[in-house]
């Protein structure tokens, strides 16, 4: 299952607690992403080019959700551990993707076998994700220098490349999804991502295919 969402949307939070819930793994594009670190300039031409999202370097995503698939264990960037197939549902395994690109990227996107998109209006996902900001610069005041040059890095940007990328996000990305959640609290998107997953594997099927 992926869960897919403009930043700021909750997406992680989702792919976690799922993962929790399960006992699944969770593989998330944010370890494998490198566009965030392309300059400006060069985010404005790909941009003009009509922003082709295969060619945001995801190097090694798609491979190691291959490998997963096929129930090989694959390191997990973010933490160091190995990632398993361990979380079953109905007695079929189960991986949580946490992506931005969902089915609209070649490499993953055929790889997916449910997509929930969360739809949160762009202004309340940025409202968010500054939380996120400040959140953490209330639990470390040390840090806080740091966190307000980013912050402010990140606010110069919004305008000129980010929104505009959350648009074509939105654009592309959404129409692919099996399911769209709105605004609601984090128990009542669990609560329907895994009806959504028990309805998927339900019907009979090769217990050997990953979700």
């Amino acid at each position: 299952m992926a869960v897919a969402g403009p930043p700021g949307s909750g997406k992680t939070t989702l792919s976690r607690a799922l993962a929790e819930r399960l006992g699944a793994p969770v593989l998330s594009y944010d370890a494998y992403e490198e566009i965030t670190g392309w300059p400006p300039e060069r985010v404005s031409a790909w941009m003009a080019r009509g922003a082709p999202l295969d060619e945001i370097p995801v190097p090694g995503l798609a491979a190691d959700l291959a490998r997963l698939r096929n129930g090989e264990p694959v390191r997990d960037r973010e933490g160091g551990r190995m990632l398993r197939l361990n979380g079953t549902v109905a007695g079929r395994p189960v991986i949580v993707f946490d992506t931005l690109l969902g089915r609209a990227h070649a490499g993953t996107g055929p790889l997916i076998d449910h997509l929930i998109w969360l739809d949160l209006p762009l202004d309340v996902a940025l409202a968010r994700k500054l939380r996120s900001f400040t959140g953490e610069a209330r639990r470390d005041p040390s840090g806080a220098p740091g966190l307000l040059h980013a912050l402010d890095a990140y606010l110069c940007r919004y305008d000129a490349l980010l929104h505009p990328t959350y648009l074509l996000q939105r654009d592309r990305v959404r129409p692919g999804a099996d399911k769209i959640l709105g605004l609601g609290t984090l128990a009542d998107h669990l609560a329907e991502a895994l009806g959504a997953l028990t309805a998927l594997v339900a019907p009979a099927a090769s217990p050997s295919e990953p979700h």
